[in-house]
Parts: structure tokens; sequence; C-alpha cells
């Protein structure tokens, strides 16, 4: 909770029949060192991350999302795409299925900056902790190996047909070889997921998806602005084949 204003604490703590100005003099003196005090503490604390295990290849280092594609220069005035999902959400699965390939090549060739950002709330709705978390965490160890798209389809495809049966490590662990990780990569990516190296970093990224008001998966935003779930626009991307660039083109005219 944020700090109660210096001047309302004093006020609250006024003797009735009023202090003497030694008193009041030393009381300022008390909220001003611990005023500065806050102030070095939360400059530190800017600059220093506030979950173990740092952020993946592509992803900011304030988890507020992970670039598809880090390496790819964009091109004049692209969009960005932001993509709120969860490994186990089906209606994501069903955005994927039609318009995956598409939003990838996009990200790829620079006309769109992608943006995910994973979420793991139906791991609590599906009660099977923490089947959403470790597919996320999957694809932030997938990046570091540099198959995040590769892994981001290779999970979409291996989602389970009953929902809520959830995801082992065994599961996220086959989506890192069928995404094409290999060698001394494929144990690195191995022990990430063995390690749940990015588990603060999942933590964190949900939190601020909740923060930037996102309730539901998939959530769309096209430069920051969602795509209402109640639009055409929206039903076309979950259900139209090849409808990503008509929408790219009506939300951004890109």
């Amino acid at each position: 909770m944020p700090r109660p204003d210096a001047s309302q604490k004093l006020a609250a703590s006024k003797p009735k029949d009023g202090p003497s100005k030694g008193l009041i003099a030393s009381i300022v003196a008390v909220v001003l060192v611990i005023g500065v005090v806050a102030a070095v503490f939360v400059n530190q604390a800017g600059k220093s991350s506030t979950y173990s295990g740092g952020a993946p290849k592509g992803g900011t280092s304030d988890a507020k999302g992970l670039v598809a594609y880090p390496n790819v220069t964009l091109k004049p005035g692209a969009p960005t795409v932001d993509l709120y999902e969860d490994f186990q959400c089906p209606i994501c699965n069903d955005l994927e299925k039609a318009n995956g390939e598409q939003i990838m090549a996009k990200a790829k060739s620079g006309d769109i900056k992608l943006v995910w950002h994973l979420m793991t709330f139906l791991q609590d709705n599906l009660q099977n902790a923490p089947a959403s978390a470790i597919a996320a965490n999957g694809l932030y160890c997938a990046a570091d190996a540099g198959k995040t798209a590769e892994y981001h389809a290779a999970n979409f495809a291996g989602q389970p047909a009953k929902e809520g049966a959830g995801y082992s490590v065994a599961d996220i662990k086959k989506f890192g070889k069928e995404a094409g990780i290999s060698g001394g990569a494929l144990d690195t990516f191995n022990k990430c997921v063995d390690d749940n190296k990015y588990k603060d970093y999942v933590a964190k990224t949900a939190e601020n998806a909740g923060k930037d008001g996102v309730t539901g998966t998939p959530t769309i935003k096209f430069n920051g602005k969602a795509v209402s779930n109640s639009s055409p626009e929206y039903t076309q991307l979950l259900q139209q084949p090849g409808s990503f660039d008509a929408v790219l083109k009506k939300e951004t005219g890109k």
C-alpha cells in the first residue's frame, strides 16, 4: 500500500493542546529522513529485478511482454500487436489455428511487432496448477534457445483435447524438442524447464496483464487498443483463416 502522506501523519499525531516548536522540528526532520531513505530504496528497486532468473531473450526487463522476433528490423510505422494468452485456453487455440501462421509471418517480416503476454489464471479456474505456469515458463526457456515462435506453435498444437487435462513437465520438454531445439541447447532448455527458471517472470507478467485491465484470453490489442470480444473482427480472427490481414488493416491502416 502507498505510504500515507507525511502531512496527514503529522496532523493525525498532533496533540490537542498543540506541540512545542521543538517537537514539530524533530518530527519534520524524521519525516524528511524517511523520505530520503524511501527515495533511495525506490530508486535502487527500479534498477534491479524484482524476480529471480532475470528476463528471457526478447522479454522486457519489467515483465511486460515477450517479443516474438526481437532481432527482426521493423518496417517504418509497423504497428504493435499484443496477444494476451493462456496456453490452456481453447479459444486462444482457435486463434492460433485460424490465423497463427499469418500473424507469425507478419511478425517475422517486420510488418508488425508481435508481443506475447502469457497469463496463468486458467490453472486456478481448472484447479490444475501449475499447468499454465510451466507452459509459460517453457515459452521463455524456448526464447533463450531462439525458438520462441516454434515452441508457441508446438504448445498449442499439443493442447489437450479435454479442457483441464493440463500439461506436465514431460509435455513441456516434448514441445521444446518438437520446436526444433536440439543438442546442447535442448539440454539447457530441459534444465530451464526442470528448474522452473522463469517462475517469477511468469508470475510478474500475469500480474502486469491484470494491471493492464486484461481479464480474459485471448485479448488482442492493436497499438494498445483492444479488439472487443463482441466485435465482428474478433470473431473473424477466431473463425476465419487468413482474416488477420484484413483486421490489421482495419484497426491500424497498415
